[in-house]
């Protein structure tokens, strides 16, 4: 659960005097009464309500157990297959020589088996394979599912209902477990918290960070997907993986009620930010040192921990700015510095937004930023409210200090009240009515699920210059698309992409020009259709024959796989030469 979340159930509860539930999936949190224990330090409102699914399952009456629809047939061997119970813990693991969990038994605070969820099903005692058995209190089989996250919708299907609802996933790892939760009644929502880029200073067709591969190439499976600044909308619409679902909803930050016209010294910074390579620190650090050639009495406090922590203890005193620069590990409530100090620094390499620096003018406090992707150029107005200044050049960083340092004393009052002014627009109120006028613009239209839907290559011809593409859509149901693409996911790595193609009476056409692929290491990639109209999002994998490929491309070589689907291999440099060029007639 993130402090973010938290405020923003809050405000929702406040706002709308309604009661909002926190959904919860970690087993650490079955015994904890979390819910009271947040509410007892004031960051939830009284109508925030936490709920977790072990708590659940484990003190859920059998009736209402047998709520939860399994999605595997049942398999009856499951009964005979527990651990022995060898305490009073809840918990039995079985494991293999590593260490690795092969079998976790669950159980109620009476002593019956509860749940048994075995990773091992395809040969006993190495990972691979799975069955999940729900169980009542007779040691009877209820449900069983193949995959935590078939578990976990069904825990939802059972807490949500038939009610209309809006579930919002609030980090990468749920977004992963509920893409494909389509209910009518529920609107589907996913906030993008951080960079989509695995390298954020790349093109915007590269490769998608590793921990939001799984959603991110769902994207249209979702009502709304937040970000929560305009370029990075911009930026994923352009690499195309949203069709009109991206909306811009930043996090709300608190009104620190900074005074413009409270004596600070000048000199005086302040820093927080965890002590990690993301967050380059360093760079913050050599800065004041540049700065301190001129203006010996600077001072920068930095408020965080992390494992760079003994780096950057050494340079500090290899700088010899021990004097300067303090460290003052992790620091409950260090936002506050922000009121006594003059100015704040950022040197991130990326950011989802740069919360902080928001934090930083609420308070009066004059920003001094990277202008990294995302947030810092999106909040800031250079030299009005703050400053931004190229990533990465530590001489700019260390100019811009330098240049609010000899401000006169009027224009440091008017920037402070301009950084508080621009910090307003994303207290509670704004962002609040920002989410209604998001969530008012859904539906609870029925979704439609082309569960035959098939797509077969009439013909494909790979260029120098292209993959040209005719697909005849098969079992659409009368069903008539939007807006139809072609996408590709990478085997290997977290490469995908995918490029709006040209549909007319169940045939689909598309050009994907080479380019898109050319930084794609050597390996495979698999190629389908999506098909997106209202709230439904259908994907098929494109069947092939090798009669309909044409191949000439010294970049990359289409062929069909084993299971009839339309693939390509992505060639290295000295296969591409020695490429034999073979033509099938379409």
């Amino acid at each position: 659960m993130t402090t973010v979340a938290l405020e923003r159930s809050s405000v929702f509860a406040r706002q709308d005097n309604r009661q909002v539930e926190i959904l919860t999936l970690s087993a650490e949190l079955k015994d904890q009464d979390r819910e009271r224990e947040l509410r007892a330090e004031g960051r939830i409102d009284r109508r925030v309500h936490l709920r977790n699914i072990w708590k659940d399952l484990t003190s859920w009456s059998d009736r209402k157990l047998r709520r939860m629809i399994g999605t595997s047939d049942v398999d009856p061997a499951a009964a005979d297959d527990v651990l022995a119970r060898t305490g009073s813990e809840w918990t039995e693991i079985r494991t293999d020589s590593d260490e690795n969990d092969l079998q976790v038994d669950r159980y109620h605070d009476n002593g019956a088996l509860v749940l048994s969820d075995r990773l091992d099903m395809n040969k006993r005692g190495k990972r691979g394979g799975r069955r999940i058995s729900l169980f009542d209190r007779r040691q009877n089989i209820i449900a069983q599912w193949p995959t935590a996250r078939a578990l976990y919708q069904a825990w939802l299907d059972v807490v949500i209902g038939t009610k209309p609802s809006y579930l919002i996933s609030d980090s990468s790892f749920a977004g992963g477990l509920v893409f494909d939760y389509r209910r009518d009644n529920v609107v589907l929502c996913q906030v993008v918290h951080n960079h989509f880029l695995s390298n954020p200073n790349g093109s915007n067709f590269g490769e998608l960070t590793t921990g939001k591969i799984q959603y991110m190439k769902q994207l249209d499976s979702f009502d709304i997907v937040t970000t929560l600044t305009d370029q990075q909308r911009h930026d994923m619409d352009e690499a195309a993986l949203s069709s009109g679902r991206l909306r811009t909803v930043s996090n709300l930050t608190e009104d620190l009620k900074g005074d413009p016209t409270t004596p600070r010294v000048r000199e005086h910074g302040a820093m927080v930010a965890r002590l990690v390579s993301q967050k380059r620190v360093e760079h913050a650090v050599g800065a004041v040192s540049k700065v301190s050639a001129h203006a010996p009495n600077v001072t920068l406090d930095i408020y965080g921990e992390g494992e760079d922590r003994q780096e950057l203890t050494h340079l500090i005193d290899s700088l010899g700015v021990t004097d300067s620069v303090r460290l003052h590990g992790h620091t409950p409530g260090a936002k506050s510095s922000f009121h006594t100090s003059a100015f704040s620094l950022l040197t991130s390499r990326s950011e989802g937004q740069g919360l902080v620096v928001l934090e930083s003018m609420s308070a009066g406090c004059i920003p001094i930023c990277y202008a990294v992707d995302y947030g810092p150029a999106d909040i800031i107005e250079d030299g009005v409210n703050g400053f931004v200044v190229p990533p990465g050049d530590v001489d700019a960083l260390a100019q811009a200090i330098l240049r609010f340092l000899s401000m006169p004393e009027d224009e440091v009052q008017n920037m402070r009240r301009a950084a508080i002014a621009r910090a307003a627009d994303f207290y509670e109120a704004p962002i609040i009515q920002r989410w209604g006028e998001v969530l008012a613009e859904q539906s609870f239209d029925p979704i439609v699920r082309l569960d035959q839907l098939r797509a077969e290559v009439s013909e494909v011809a790979s260029t120098g210059e292209s993959i040209d593409l005719v697909v005849d859509l098969k079992d659409l149901e009368g069903y008539e698309p939007d807006i139809v693409f072609v996408s590709w996911k990478s085997r290997a790595g977290n490469f995908y992409g995918r490029i709006p193609a040209i549909y007319d009476q169940g045939v689909v056409r598309a050009t994907l020009p080479t380019s898109r692929f050319s930084s794609i290491p050597v390996g495979y990639i698999d190629f389908s259709v999506d098909l997106v109209s209202g709230r439904s999002f259908n994907r098929a994998r494109i069947k092939s024959e090798n009669s309909n490929i044409s191949n000439t491309s010294e970049l990359l070589s289409l062929y069909t796989t084993k299971h009839g689907n339309l693939s390509a291999r992505i060639l290295a440099p000295q296969e591409a030469s020695t490429q034999l060029t073979y033509t099938s007639s379409f």
